[in-house]
């Protein structure tokens, strides 16, 4: 009998009991039939390769030995050659995503995880225990396009770059969908509107932007007081609101993160994920990201993990075909007519012209001064819009003008030198000389 040690379940060692209690007669076969559930042939079977083989007949044969189903060792070792040469450092479930993208190997989540922990390879990205929320969280919108979530997350977004750029985003609280992302060097206005501009395009107007407490979309003056009510007075939005308000889209401001963790959790995704697809891509600049986010990286994200759009609950507004979205997505403010002709505006003063000449609008009159998304300024008034340009650069230009209309000292030596022939001072000159030289020989004895 071979007397190697045998590790058993508890139902191969409740087996092993009966065998031993039936070989020994204390139990016939009838109480082993009804113990073990197996026909009395079966048993018969068991009680011979007991007595020739003792416990180790217990355990099914074919254990420890491959089977023929799973994944090959060839597949294996390709997987863990792939995750050390190309993806060091990326979280298991973005690996498992890129076998699949990249080379059109499709293994579940937990096979990944297994293997690589098997050779001592650990996520970057472990679970933690997360604390206990004193606040329950928020119920999702009920309809797309009711709540954007947008906000700006500063990092390191370029390996080898170790400056911080700001990516402006915006998702959408009902199903998860990134509406747009647009990389800039600064967290700006024009980011906000670059996105807001991606995500009609998209899907539509939205009705509500959720954003954080930020002096682009709330004003920081204090809260009027009673009396200040009673007057009249308002707090003025700040020109992105008033974009907003323009065409038709609410704003609610937060000063807690946790209000917006949607957007918050996407930025921690994003700093991993889109970090690493950066790196891989070998893209170093911000116009090449830009490109990157809108044609593949966002459109894959969003067919990963976004739900689908249920067109019976969806509140985004398709906008009008003539809708410019150079003019209508152009942040204004209101400002006041100096001396018939020029403004104060972004700190310097202005004139207004029209085919470059001046406009003369009636002093103390108020106007709106649109900055388009080409980066343009204008003003409107009576429905029409004007140009605006600085009084320094107006000024160059007319000095410009000014010289360009006086002619240089040798274009006026040239037009005396082809005077027509037949001019009356050429015609005069020959006897002026002539008698001019006579004269001077006479009095001098020539």
């Amino acid at each position: 009998m071979n007397n190697e040690r045998i590790t058993l379940t508890m139902k191969e060692q409740r087996t092993n009991d009966i065998m031993v209690k039936l070989i020994s007669k204390e139990i016939s076969m009838n109480d082993a039939i009804r113990l073990t559930g197996l026909s009395e042939r079966q048993l018969y079977r068991k009680k011979k390769g007991y007595l020739k083989n003792g416990i180790n007949s217990i355990p099914h044969k074919s254990r420890g030995k491959p089977n023929g189903k799973g994944y090959s060792k060839k597949l294996k070792d390709e997987i863990v050659r792939l995750y050390i040469e190309e993806y060091n450092g990326w979280n298991f479930y973005h690996f498992n995503d890129a076998l699949e993208d990249y080379h059109k190997i499709k293994v579940s989540d937990s096979f990944i995880y297994v293997l690589l922990t098997s050779k001592g390879i650990e996520s970057p990205h472990k679970y933690k225990v997360k604390k206990k929320n004193t606040h329950p969280p928020r119920e999702r919108r009920e309809n797309a396009g009711e709540l954007i979530q947008v906000d700006a997350s500063k990092h390191q977004w370029f390996y080898g770059d170790s400056n911080y750029y700001y990516l402006h985003g915006g998702i959408d609280d009902c199903t998860g969908k990134v509406t747009s992302c647009f990389f800039q060097k600064e967290e700006t206005t024009f980011g906000y509107q670059m996105i807001l501009k991606e995500t009609i395009e998209n899907y539509g107007i939205p009705e509500c932007l959720y954003t954080d407490y930020r002096t682009v979309f709330k004003s920081t003056k204090k809260e009027l007081t009673l009396d200040e009510e009673l007057e009249g007075k308002e707090i003025k939005n700040t020109r992105f609101a008033n974009m907003l308000d323009h065409i038709g889209t609410d704003i609610i401001s937060t000063m807690n993160p946790c209000a917006k963790g949607r957007i918050e959790r996407l930025w921690r995704t994003f700093q991993d994920r889109l970090y690493n697809e950066l790196k891989k891509k070998n893209i170093h600049t911000i116009e090449e990201a830009n490109q990157y986010l809108k044609e593949i990286f966002i459109p894959k994200y969003n067919a990963r993990f976004a739900l689908p759009i249920d067109n019976t609950k969806n509140h985004f507004i398709s906008p009008q075909k003539d809708f410019n979205y150079n003019i209508e997505l152009a942040i204004w403010s209101e400002h006041k007519i100096y001396h018939n002709s020029y403004l104060k505006y972004n700190k310097q003063y202005h004139i207004i012209i029209d085919n470059n000449q001046k406009v003369y609008i009636p002093t103390s009159k108020k106007v709106k001064v649109y900055k388009f998304l080409d980066g343009t300024e204008h003003i409107l008034y009576n429905n029409k819009y004007y140009d605006l340009k600085s009084v320094k650069d107006y000024q160059i230009q007319i000095n410009k003008q000014a010289i360009l209309s006086i002619k240089t000292q040798d274009e006026i030596n040239k037009s005396k030198a082809h005077s027509p022939i037949n001019s009356p001072w050429r015609k005069g000159l020959p006897a002026l000389v002539s008698h001019r030289f006579m004269n001077y020989a006479v009095n001098h004895g020539c």
